[in-house]
């Protein structure tokens, strides 16, 4: 018969014993707490900065006091503790972002030891594009509605209204990006460019 050696034996009790310390990494025997977590701040509908702060907010349930026993994680990298601010029913973090898709993670115990989780997808970039919006004979054009969504993943959009014939969209990443173009009077355009171009137009006709 083989035998765990006596320290790891130890190791192992002293940690059951002691419960949740240090952040809550989930295991196969973790309690799901009851609570629900919502995100906001961010968006998987829109084009999100590559930096700011998220918002996680708990109902039916508490975050824990101690900081160390919550994790925002982007992608594979979790935020260094600094960057969270943490009370009973919020968590805010600061955060940076890579040009692209993104996968925010929250991790934490509750205030009763049970596992809380919220993960979210979202889009950020650094990029903004500037669009020209004119008639077919090259006069600036308002009262426009113009929308920029992501080639790739067309719920990921943004809508602007048009003054003085330009309009700019923000946050993008370097993706192709379809623009529609839609007047009042049934006038329109689209085309799809990238977001590094970073300038085009679009005649309605």
């Amino acid at each position: 018969m083989r035998f765990l050696p006596a320290a790891l034996v130890q190791g192992m009790l002293l940690s059951l014993l002691a419960g949740p310390t240090g952040f809550a990494q989930e295991t196969p025997v973790s309690t799901p707490s009851p609570g629900a977590v919502s995100i906001s701040g961010v968006s998987p509908e829109r084009f999100n900065p590559t930096h700011g702060t998220a918002f996680f907010r708990v109902s039916g349930a508490f975050f824990p006091a101690d900081p160390r026993d919550v994790a925002v994680i982007i992608d594979d990298r979790q935020l260094p503790a600094g960057r969270l601010a943490v009370s009973r029913r919020v968590v805010a973090a600061s955060y940076v972002m890579s040009p692209g898709r993104n996968s925010m993670t929250l991790r934490a115990w509750d205030a009763a030891g049970q596992v809380l989780t919220a993960q979210t997808q979202v889009w950020a970039g650094d990029l903004t594009l500037e669009v020209e919006i004119t008639d077919g004979l090259g006069n600036p054009m308002d009262g426009v509605e113009v929308t920029a969504s992501l080639s790739a993943a067309p719920s990921v959009r943004s809508t602007v209204s048009v003054t003085g014939g330009r309009v700019e969209f923000v946050n993008l990443p370097d993706a192709e990006i379809l623009l529609e173009a839609r007047h009042p009077t049934g006038l329109h355009a689209s085309a799809i460019v990238r977001a590094s171009e970073r300038r085009t137009g679009l005649v309605l006709r």
